[in-house]
């Protein structure tokens, strides 16, 4: 099965120097580690499904602050091939309840930027990398 297309992700920073991570319970990246986001949909912009997945997937309403940048990703995991272009935005929680999206989620987690786990799906290592880099920059 292929997987490919426009997809976005989400950093989303919280007090004591944490981001918020999601483990899929989805293929082609069962257990891993990953930033919120996902497919973007037919007449959608990489805005609003940014915006759109991350409350899907966390409960929370975001902002966008800026983007961190844009990716590709292409390989294959589990028999599964994936060629994604993720564009990575760093949005702000204005309001809800965190709340994993139990069909594609199977845990939700805060984690320090020093401690993020090695196991990150696509290529969020780098976006969260780049953010740090960025995030120096703007202090």
């Amino acid at each position: 099965m292929k997987f490919q297309g426009r997809t976005t992700t989400a950093i989303i920073p919280f007090p004591e120097n944490k981001i918020l991570l999601i483990k899929r319970s989805t293929p082609p990246f069962i257990g891993y580690w990953a930033l919120p986001g996902g497919r973007v949909d037919p007449g959608e912009t990489v805005e609003q499904t940014v915006v759109r997945e991350v409350k899907e997937e966390t409960g929370l309403n975001v902002q966008i602050v800026r983007k961190v940048g844009e990716y590709h990703e292409k390989g294959v995991e589990s028999g599964y091939e994936y060629d994604y272009h993720p564009a990575c935005f760093l949005v702000q929680p204005s309001e809800g309840n965190l709340k994993r999206q139990e069909s594609e989620i199977s845990e939700i987690k805060l984690f320090k930027l020093e401690e993020v786990p090695d196991v990150l799906a696509f290529v969020h290592k780098q976006m969260i990398q780049d953010y740090i880099t960025q995030k120096t920059k703007h202090t």
